[in-house]
């Protein structure tokens, strides 16, 4: 692994999320939560992108990448075995990392914060002190009568699925050990620059996702952006040295 093909992977996943951040603590001040209508096609569009790294898509995820990243790679003994480790390895290192880091900050989520505004929530601090079981019937019973047109059906399931502390970013943290392991590996094996790109570009997107749907604070994707790449690099390169033994 040499410092440029670091230096590029840094750079087109960092980067685009550290605008966000910019944005909202600078003078700008960007809010991008309520930013989008929330039953309009780009709030459902961002949903979309969020479900592509949930339970279920990520398994989706991580086997089409998978098939790509090695596809005209060099066969070689236990390399399937070797390659899945490295990947689960830093996976796993990543979750680990976000359960503990979520215990320690206990950051509310900005939807919470919106909904105690509005009066639909007790507080930050009494909702998260309730089981989780009881912050999703509370949750459950204060979005009941929020019309269609203010928060859609999905995305009221969605939040109470999502009830834990914001800081950091789950979604963002796995979705960018993705992008950093893969990215990592393509650069090496010289794949063609725009499919880096799309790799990129869907990473960055999935973390702004989190914000437009008010799961999320930009400082949350951003070191979960951090984090995640530093994860994924490491497990990339983990497979290239053995690879290149």
């Amino acid at each position: 692994m040499t410092p440029r093909l670091l230096f590029t992977v840094l750079a087109i996943l960092i980067l685009p999320v550290a605008i966000a951040s910019l944005g909202y603590h600078w003078h700008w001040h960007w809010h991008w939560f309520p930013l989008l209508d929330l039953d309009d096609t780009p709030a459902l569009l961002a949903y979309g992108l969020t479900l592509s790294v949930g339970n279920v898509g990520i398994v989706f995820t991580l086997l089409a990448l998978s098939l790509l990243a090695l596809h005209r790679w060099r066969r070689r003994p236990g390399q399937w075995l070797v390659f899945f480790f490295c990947l689960m390895a830093a996976l796993g290192s990543a979750f680990v990392t976000k359960t503990i880091a979520k215990q320690y900050f206990k950051e509310p989520r900005p939807y919470v914060l919106w909904l105690a505004e509005q009066g639909r929530l007790a507080d930050s601090d009494r909702f998260y002190a309730q089981l989780p079981s009881i912050r999703e019937q509370w949750l459950a019973d204060g979005l009941r009568e929020m019309p269609e047109r203010q928060v859609p059906g999905w995305l009221k399931l969605h939040w109470q699925d999502e009830v834990s502390y914001s800081f950091p970013s789950g979604h963002s943290i796995a979705v960018m050990t993705i992008a950093g392991f893969y990215c990592l590996l393509l650069l090496y094996h010289r794949r063609s620059p725009w499919l880096v790109t799309a790799l990129a570009s869907w990473a960055v997107a999935v973390c702004y996702s989190r914000l437009l749907l008010g799961l999320h604070w930009p400082v949350d994707i951003l070191a979960s952006s951090v984090l995640g790449v530093m994860f994924g690099v490491l497990g990339a390169w983990g497979f290239i040295r053995w690879d290149r033994r």
